[in-house]
């Protein structure tokens, strides 16, 4: 596997998100998995900074000049995971979609600024991405453009086979 700027953004993301927020691979459903993944992912974190030799966490960060962007960082990575849309929480809306169809013009028009909302909420997460990936570029300087993979990863003792699988636990009783 291939880990560049990107992939430690992404587990940036991962480790700050709610796993009840639907980014990643969480899953609602099951707090066993959750944890295990959350746990996989912050291993991941601590080797890939390891790896860049610079970190995008503002408390740990070296340098004032670091820390006062890594609070852009940390708030955009905030906002990114906190927005939403109205359909968002909806694992299964079939029935809900069943419904608005049977209303006719109601039903189109709330589809077609559902489309809308959803266009513009993808081109929200597009530029918090892009401000992501410019704050990280800057930060991990020399580096920025480095890619690792599986190997180097191995090398400091980080196996990233060992990636959790949500059929290896059960889910919960609630």
């Amino acid at each position: 596997m291939s880990y560049d700027r990107a992939a430690l953004v992404r587990c940036h993301l991962h480790v700050h998100a709610d796993p009840r927020s639907g980014f990643g691979e969480y899953d609602r459903e099951c707090d066993a998995f959750n944890a295990a993944l959350l746990q996989y992912q912050q291993r991941l974190l601590c080797a890939l900074e390891q790896l860049f030799g610079a970190t995008l966490d503002l408390r740990r960060a070296a340098g004032f000049d670091h820390r006062v962007l890594l609070m852009l960082f940390s708030s955009t990575m905030r906002s990114y995971l906190g927005a939403r849309t109205p359909w968002s929480g909806f694992q299964e809306a079939g029935l809900l979609i069943t419904r608005l169809e049977a209303t006719g013009a109601v039903g189109q028009r709330v589809n077609e600024a559902s489309r809308s909302i959803e266009e513009t909420h993808r081109a929200s997460q597009n530029a918090h991405l892009d401000i992501l990936d410019a704050l990280a570029a800057h930060v991990l300087g020399t580096q920025a453009d480095t890619t690792f993979d599986s190997a180097d990863l191995l090398a400091i003792g980080f196996d990233d086979t060992t990636y959790p699988r949500a059929a290896d636990y059960p889910y919960d009783e609630n």
